[in-house]
């Protein structure tokens, strides 16, 4: 008998944490769903917060600057693994598609610029990197990891993020050059 009882405790126990984590599936809570609304409202077509920004040489770069260009940011670190691999696959991207039109800006977040200029040298970008040194465009543009990548489109529209079919958007965007 005792072990009939401890059985139907422990489906009722069972019953009890299913039913909870269902509840807790469906009601959002305050500290994500904030979070996740500042994600959905900075998704795509919206106009691209503009921003100043030096580059490696020290030069304000302004992407208002860049109306009329297809503009590609993409956010990274020198430590971060992936972002390494993205200087050959970027580097491919302006050669076809820089005479078109298409301006890439690495945007290195938070680290300073004695480190980024090496990290560039040794990694041969090719495109303009600039220096986010407080993270305030990240943040403006809801980056939530790196590498990040945003297309901006030639009216300054974002045209998406961490954009899975690149190389497609830009074949309808830009005419390739190679």
């Amino acid at each position: 008998m005792a072990l009939r009882d401890r059985r139907g405790y422990e489906i009722q126990l069972l019953l009890i944490v299913m039913l909870l984590a269902s509840i807790l599936m469906i009601v959002p809570f305050p500290a994500f769903s904030s979070q996740g609304e500042d994600v959905w409202k900075s998704s795509i077509e919206e106009l691209a917060p503009d921003f100043v920004l030096k580059d490696l040489d020290g030069k304000e770069i302004r992407l208002a600057d860049y109306r009329g260009k297809v503009v590609l940011l993409a956010f990274s670190t020198t430590w971060c693994p992936h972002c390494r691999k993205m200087p050959p696959y970027l580097n491919e991207l302006r050669s076809k598609y820089g005479d078109s039109g298409l301006v890439i800006f690495n945007i290195d977040i938070q680290e300073p610029l004695k480190k980024v200029r090496s990290y560039a040298a040794k990694h041969d970008i090719k495109y303009r990197v600039l220096l986010d040194e407080k993270a305030t465009v990240a943040k403006a543009y809801n980056v939530r990891g790196v590498p990040s990548l945003i297309l901006v489109d030639k009216d300054g529209t974002i045209v998406c993020r961490q954009c899975r079919l690149l190389d497609v958007l830009l074949e309808t965007l830009l005419p390739a050059t190679q």
